[in-house]
């Protein structure tokens, strides 16, 4: 057994792209391919003009840098097709697991762990401040995997087990020392879902008015769902949805609760729910679900991009994009603190919940190293076309440096979508009451 330690910064960096890159030689032999495709946008022809689009779109992220040069073509019609074909690619982008391709050789955990941070652009946490970690060598018998399943893989083949971060200021997972466990696991995109436990209750009431005996028997699965570092959610329904549960007897069990319920706006350190799910009792003869389809309603967004802000104290309005970004007020207070409040307004539809405004734009403040300033609070507040954020920022270190520019993040975009998340062969509780 041995112990060490990476920080998160030292061992993620953001990953530009949630689809695995291209093979080099796969892109230089579709680059001809892609250029005639991003000409043909503009074609004379209508149905030229749409076979394009839809074989470009085929290709994917193969094609993203030449249609990324498109959007600022001469052409409208380009122009226009290579927006959505980018829309198209980011969205798909969003909702794609992060891909890892695996060492040919067997080698130690914490390498394998290390090089799986750099490459997805995950925290992953290791060391003696989190706790004791099994050290092993790690053999994949697979050349490329996402990165849940890799990290599933590695637990179970060194006895480690993974959680999130207890610290919500520092997202990510740490890996320690114990039995991963046997909960069964679905994956689906960025997120990975898992069944704690599976609770089935037998009760009766025996009324003395009239004597008469009810008996009820009740079913729930316990639901813990945890999603990668890079993946920006922003809201989730507070209860998936049951598509179908259907027992190796071939018995489908309804829901017994009401469909999807209401949004939770997810906060910025989170990572992990929680959720517990009733359906109908299947048979207590029943030993496991053949198949439990699950749709589970998500909002996240993507394509972050920052706009910078040097004058703080002008009121003056700053564009980018669609983004209108005002500074209300800048005040120093005691303590080396600083307080601002911006206005932000912006062409993107309002979401619903409007909550997501918050979570989705965020606020940082630098120093003339450009080194960001402890924040201490956010707050949002509903206003017309936008937002109203709060922000408080202490400086720190023996010479407190003085702020000198803003960094405004922001989203270019926001998809809502239900998952599918599939479970095979979930094993059921088969004991009896005496």
């Amino acid at each position: 057994m041995s112990r060490m330690l990476w920080s998160a910064c030292g061992a993620a960096i953001l990953a530009t792209s949630a689809f695995a890159p291209p093979l080099h030689g796969q892109a230089a032999a579709d680059e001809p391919r892609v250029a005639r495709l991003v000409r043909e946008l503009g074609a004379d022809s209508f149905a030229v003009r749409t076979q394009a689009t839809d074989e470009l779109a085929k290709l994917g992220v193969t094609a993203r840098r030449e249609i990324v040069a498109a959007t600022h073509s001469d052409d409208p019609e380009v122009r226009l097709r290579a927006k959505d074909l980018l829309k198209a690619i980011n969205v798909a982008d969003l909702w794609s697991a992060t891909h890892y391709t695996c060492p040919e050789k067997p080698l130690p955990a914490s390498q394998v762990l290390k090089h799986l941070a750099e490459q997805t652009g995950n925290h992953v946490l290791v060391g003696d401040q989190f706790g004791t970690f099994t050290e092993g060598e790690v053999r994949f018998d697979f050349a490329a995997a996402d990165y849940w399943q890799v990290i599933d893989e590695i637990c179970q083949q060194t006895g480690n087990h993974c959680r999130s971060h207890y610290d919500t200021r520092k997202p990510g997972v740490v890996v320690v020392a114990g039995a991963p466990g046997r909960q069964p696991v679905a994956y689906a995109g960025p997120v990975r879902c898992r069944i704690t436990s599976a609770r089935r209750a037998f009760t009766e009431e025996l009324s003395y008015e009239d004597g008469r005996s009810e008996k009820t028997h009740a079913f729930q699965l316990n639901l813990e769902m945890t999603w990668e570092d890079r993946f920006k959610l922003v809201a989730y329904r507070s209860q998936p949805d049951v598509a179908d549960a259907c027992t190796e007897m071939g018995v489908h069990l309804p829901r017994t609760q009401s469909s999807s319920g209401g949004w939770n706006v997810a906060g910025g350190g989170t990572r992990q729910q929680t959720m517990s799910l009733k359906i109908s009792p299947p048979a207590a003869t029943a030993k496991e679900l053949d198949t439990l389809r699950l749709t589970w309603g998500l909002i996240a967004v993507g394509d972050m991009v920052s706009m910078e802000v040097g004058d703080l104290t002008s009121s003056a309005p700053r564009y980018q994009d669609d983004v209108e970004l005002i500074i209300d007020s800048f005040q120093s207070a005691p303590g080396n603190r600083f307080d601002l409040v911006v206005s932000i307004r912006r062409d993107l539809n309002q979401p619903e919940p409007q909550e997501i405004l918050f979570q989705e734009h965020d606020l940082d403040l630098l120093d003339a190293a450009g080194t960001p300033l402890r924040k201490v609070g956010q707050t949002g507040t509903l206003a017309e076309h936008g937002a109203t954020l709060k922000a408080s920022f202490v400086a720190e270190g023996e010479s407190a440096a003085t702020p000198a520019q803003l960094r405004f993040t922001y989203p270019r975009l926001r998809s809502q979508r239900d998952l599918e998340i599939v479970f095979r062969h979930v094993p059921l509780p088969t004991g009896r009451p005496e």
